[in-house]
C-alpha cells in the first residue's frame, strides 16, 4: 500500500518507470482512502523495522 498526494505528477512517474528500463505495474490512485491515517499508524505500530527506518529518517 503506498499513499500519494493528489497533485503527485504521473506523466513524470510513468517517465521515470520507463527510464529505469523494466515493466512495472502502476496503479493511479483517484480519490480519496476512508480511514488511511489510523491504517498508516496502524501499520507503524506493528512493523518495527519500518517504524526504525522512519524514525532514523525523520526523527
Amino acid at each position: 500500500v503506498y499513499f500519494f498526494s493528489m497533485t503527485t505528477d504521473f506523466t513524470k512517474a510513468a517517465l521515470g518507470a520507463e527510464g529505469v528500463g523494466r515493466d512495472v505495474k502502476m496503479i493511479i490512485g483517484n480519490g480519496y482512502c476512508p480511514n488511511h491515517a489510523e491504517y498508516v499508524l496502524d501499520i507503524m505500530r506493528k512493523n518495527t523495522y519500518l517504524r526504525g527506518l522512519y524514525e532514523q529518517r525523520y526523527c
